[in-house]
């Protein structure tokens, strides 16, 4: 096989669906992007069909992507979560919001560009520092996740508040914040030469779908997106020789349209907006709800799209403590169903649950596996509650749900899991029209490409073969889960060993 890769290059499309990606490649309307996976009628198995951890959120899956490992393993189970142990404050529990979150800690947001917040948090090494030892370079343009890189090209500060808080007249549209970093990676490659790995991450898409729905996907990957990797390629093209390189375009997850509208938006957001903290106050408890609260409280909600974590505090103890599953656990996972089934506690939360998950860290440890607590109160396993044919939809609405859960358990997850309604179109979070988050296989599915441009058909014909066996043993011996986001680096390893 091949030997001589000397550069790798990863393009990472936020948000990007598997489907859109794949009619836009069939309908031959994305010509630079086919141009580096080998021509419109993409060669099989460049596509690998991957998902999502759960849940299917940005900097969950962007730690998988880069690291290779699960949520339970490289410590960020979503946009929003709950260190109770105070892991990286100095012992006092803290709850982090890199999407603002809704006791609206923009500082979180801020921090993952302007002092690496997010990447701090990663509690296994990067593909940058594992290159490293390699010998390679890495320039990141764009990512949250560039630790181990010898330069982290991010937004401007002004940037990063233009375009998430801006309006319409201070605003920065989807493609000029795009524009923005493909320009200052170009001039960089101008200044420094081609690394030995570069990975620009577009963030755009995502943001156009969450505003307008997945169906503004399309548009903005034909007219932009691929536009935008043409020129990235123009010059890399005149720094390297193609035949030398290997290209990995891949998605972090998908979307799902849902309602825009306060009826379908669970919140706990400050400082008006308490539809689920109506049910904590009716049974006693002080929920997180501003910012700075953290330690001060009984529990805390970190709302992620499709699902919520609930951390509950051992109420007699502290909150690095195991939490009592029948006294501190067990009622409040109870006072969900019956909220859902009868609006009883909070009457906002009145048909929006699709499932309610729980798990008893006081008997297994801090890796215990989620449970399904049924409606009648008992508890199930996952796999007897993902087998009952709930009118006919429980295989339509879920993905893998029992690997990707399993492989979500950990230290930094929630003592209950709420899985939001998406049959009926709610999710936590404020108002908007596309979201993702859950287990649904429109906001799941991802995409994984490899391409070797230039490269001789039966070598290239050859390293697909070894990125598709070397995923598939993974998966196999990983309790037969599907491919995952997590296995990028599995094929880009194949490779190169």
């Amino acid at each position: 096989m091949m030997t001589n890769i000397s550069n790798i290059l990863l393009i990472d499309i936020d948000g990007l669906r598997s489907d859109v990606f794949a009619a836009a490649l069939k309908s031959e309307r994305i010509p630079n992007i086919a141009q580096l996976l080998g021509g419109s009628k993409v060669a099989p198995g460049a596509q690998i069909p991957v998902l999502a951890p759960a849940p299917s959120i940005t900097f969950c899956s962007q730690a998988s992507l880069f690291t290779g490992t699960h949520p339970s393993q490289h410590g960020i189970p979503g946009n929003q979560f709950f260190d109770r142990f105070g892991t990286y404050s100095n012992g006092v529990p803290r709850h982090y919001a890199f999407d603002v979150g809704d006791t609206l800690a923009a500082d979180d947001a801020v921090c993952v560009f302007t002092d690496g917040l997010a990447a701090k948090c990663l509690q296994k090494p990067t593909l940058y520092q594992q290159l490293v030892e390699r010998g390679w370079q890495s320039v990141v343009a764009g990512n949250m996740y560039a630790t181990g890189a010898k330069a982290w090209i991010k937004p401007s500060l002004v940037d990063i508040a233009r375009f998430t808080k801006g309006g319409n007249l201070f605003g920065l549209s989807s493609e000029e914040y795009d524009g923005r970093i493909l320009n200052d990676t170009i001039n960089y490659l101008d200044k420094n030469g081609l690394p030995e790995v570069l990975t620009i991450h577009f963030l755009g898409l995502d943001h156009e779908s969450h505003i307008h729905g997945p169906g503004a996907q399309m548009d903005y990957l034909i007219n932009h997106v691929d536009p935008m990797i043409g020129e990235l390629w123009d010059a890399i093209s005149s720094l390297t020789a193609p035949n030398s390189m290997l290209i990995a375009i891949f998605s972090d997850h998908g979307q799902i349209e849902v309602f825009p509208d306060d009826r379908h938006s669970l919140r706990l957001a400050f400082p008006l907006e308490r539809e689920l903290g109506h049910l904590f106050d009716a049974l006693g408890l002080d929920i997180h709800d501003y910012p700075g609260e953290d330690p001060n409280c009984d529990a805390v909600v970190a709302s992620n799209g499709g699902l919520a974590f609930v951390y509950l505090q051992n109420r007699r103890k502290r909150w690095a403590d195991l939490p009592d599953f029948q006294r501190d656990v067990l009622p409040v996972g109870k006072a969900f169903w019956e909220a859902h089934a009868t609006g009883r506690y909070a009457e906002e939360v009145q048909g929006a649950l699709a499932g309610v998950l729980v798990r008893n860290v006081e008997r297994e440890g801090w890796f215990a596996p989620y449970q399904a607590l049924t409606d009648g109160g008992k508890i199930e396993s996952l796999e007897d509650w993902f087998s009952t044919d709930r009118d006919g939809l429980s295989e339509s609405l879920y993905a893998d749900p029992i690997n990707r859960l399993n492989n979500l358990a950990g230290p930094m997850t929630g003592d209950v899991l709420l899985v939001s309604n998406y049959a009926e179109g709610f999710y936590f979070g404020a108002p908007i029209t596309g979201i993702h988050g859950g287990l649904h296989p429109e906001d799941s599915q991802a995409v994984l490409a490899y391409g070797f441009p230039d490269v001789d058909t039966a070598i290239a014909k050859e390293m697909r073969i070894v990125i598709r066996d070397a995923i598939q043993n993974r998966c196999s011996v990983e309790g037969g889960r599907q491919p995952s986001t997590v296995d990028l680096m599995t094929g880009l390893f194949a490779v190169l060993e």
